[in-house]
């Protein structure tokens, strides 16, 4: 058992796979991913590349017909995690 570790997300995470969309209203792109973890505040994604994404973009979930403002708080090449504004 490792010693030391603390949870740090506010809220309980479920995986998933769901493709999704990150655009942002000032950039001309729009990046094809996956959803990999959703929570209530929160979303972890991947990208089939690195690239670079804004510190706020917008998410689309085209499948679920939802949509959310997004804040990045980390990335590590091709996922990133991010919290829900």
């Amino acid at each position: 058992m490792i010693q030391g570790t603390t949870e740090r997300r506010a809220s309980r995470r479920f995986p998933t796979h769901l493709e999704g969309r990150i655009s942002h209203a000032d950039h001309p792109f729009v990046i094809d991913c996956v959803v990999r973890d959703l929570s209530e505040t929160g979303v972890r994604i991947a990208l089939s590349e690195p690239g670079e994404i804004p510190l706020e973009f917008d998410l689309e979930i085209p499948d679920q017909g939802a949509s959310a403002t997004v804040r990045l708080v980390w990335t590590n090449g091709t996922e990133l995690g991010g919290m829900f504004v």
